[in-house]
């Protein structure tokens, strides 16, 4: 199992395991990312709202170097379910994602991903 974070980031040291692999990298960066995630059997991206959209160079990556799952940041609401809904227009990003993921799954079979739905304020409740 391997931990990765965004190289350069200005937020505080995260605080990982003693026995956790954790490798600094460019989220940008397809090779960056594929040698991080060689070896790996899944990826799950927690990255904030803002970046879900730069998931896609995640997936890229994540199919060339063997990975069997991907979880992409699609904690909260069912995506699926928001055609033509106000929020739907908000989350377009996320959105996207599925259907990039949805892609990528039906012309690389050895790939998969799962999008966990918790229900939006899970953590109020």
């Amino acid at each position: 199992m391997t931990g990765i974070t965004r190289e350069g980031s200005t937020n505080s040291t995260p605080k990982f395991p003693d026995n956790l692999a954790v490798k600094k990298v460019d989220y940008t960066s397809f090779d960056a990312l594929k040698s991080a995630f060689d070896g790996q059997d899944a990826v799950v991206s927690v990255v904030a709202t803002l970046a879900v959209a730069g998931q896609k160079v995640a997936i890229d990556a994540a199919v060339a170097a063997g990975v069997k799952r991907f979880i992409p940041s699609e904690f909260g609401i069912n995506t699926r379910k928001l055609e033509g809904k106000t929020i739907g227009k908000i989350l377009a990003a996320k959105i996207g994602i599925v259907d990039y993921l949805d892609e990528k799954s039906k012309e690389n079979p050895s790939f998969t991903w799962t999008g966990l739905s918790t229900g939006l304020f899970f953590d109020w409740v």
